[in-house]
């Protein structure tokens, strides 16, 4: 997966969430009502909470899938110059 891939990804998975959000919280407002109580706030702001964990936990994870595949890539790019190396030897002992 390429890094615009994954920009890609991160965005339609953290639009979905947000959309899913934001009717869950109209909902959540519809229902509590105008009401003074304090228990009343509990859903709306769980609602507002879970959907800034999932964002946060999208933006993490992805970050480091972006790492991994660099790192891999590198390691990739080491093992093509090894085996240079190693093809460079062989052909220089095969002459001698």
């Amino acid at each position: 997966m390429t890094i615009s891939t994954q920009r890609d990804v991160r965005v339609t998975i953290i639009s979905r969430i947000w959309a899913y959000a934001t009717a869950m919280l109209l909902i959540s407002i519809l229902l509590t009502g105008q009401g003074q109580d304090q228990k009343l706030l509990f859903l709306p702001s769980t609602v507002v909470f879970g959907v800034v964990i999932s964002t946060i936990v999208i933006l993490r994870r992805l970050r480091y899938d972006q790492h991994d595949t660099l790192f891999q890539s590198e390691t990739l790019e080491q093992l093509k110059q090894r085996i240079e190396n190693l093809e460079a030897i062989a052909a220089t002992d095969d002459r001698h």
